[in-house]
């Protein structure tokens, strides 16, 4: 079947299947979640970002104040104003209580990859990079028998781990902290991440970069990853 991005698509494929040595990565955001299997009936589902603000929204503005609590919601629908939101939560709760709200929100444990993360996987990625909390990706590498993947949860680790790594560039379940939420977060990530940062980048250099799971905002072009990890320009 030939789609409107053939071209596209074909460009990818001539770079994954490059010899000697693949010449593609990937980034993985927050809607590739959304094709995992519940791991049982009471499964809880995976979060949209309205779900996220209105929760948050719940828990900083009194009940009965309609007004606040709308104004709110409606800057939260923008990436800013989503950002800001966790901000405020995290200003007036901690940020033990916003890892600990993350953790309840994102139901990893009620959830195992599917079939998609496996075929995912087995494509001969130079690397894949996810903005994901969650420890689906890590959990597919025993389905997949011929691909061994390294694992960075931490900066510290980019140096050691063996390639093709998935690098999880905004923290990791269950406490490889912060995971990256607020606009402090975003704002300050450039000189904290630095070699996340810089590791991405050469990857966008070096080799065609695929996303898969975003959307683009359409105020600022922004990626857009509003489960596991918010926004990230890069």
């Amino acid at each position: 079947m030939i789609t409107p991005d053939q071209s596209h698509i074909n460009r990818i494929r001539e770079a994954l299947w490059q010899m000697p040595e693949s010449r593609a990565s990937v980034m993985i955001g927050s809607g590739f979640s959304r094709n995992a299997r519940k791991a049982g009936p009471h499964s809880s589902e995976f979060p949209l970002w309205q779900d996220i603000a209105s929760l948050l929204c719940s828990k900083l503005y009194p009940p009965g104040d309609d007004d606040r609590l709308r104004k709110a919601m409606a800057e939260a629908s923008g990436t800013s104003g989503f950002l800001s939101l966790a901000q405020e939560y995290e200003a007036a709760f901690g940020r033990g209580s916003l890892h600990t709200l993350i953790q309840e929100l994102v139901p990893d444990d009620d959830y195992v990859p599917d079939e998609i993360h496996a075929r995912l996987l087995r494509l001969p990625w130079k690397d894949v990079f996810t903005t994901n909390w969650d420890t689906l990706l890590e959990r597919t590498r025993y389905l997949v028998a011929d691909r061994a993947y390294g694992i960075v949860r931490t900066q510290d680790e980019l140096p050691f781990a063996q390639k093709p790594r998935i690098v999880k560039l905004h923290g990791s379940f269950p406490a490889h902290i912060p995971f990256i939420f607020t606009e402090e977060d975003y704002r300050t990530y450039p000189k904290k991440f630095a070699p996340y940062v810089n590791t991405v980048q050469q990857a966008m250099m070096e080799a065609v970069f695929c996303l898969i799971g975003f959307v683009t905002d359409r105020l600022n072009g922004a990626t857009d990853d509003r489960v596991n990890g918010a926004s990230k320009t890069w």
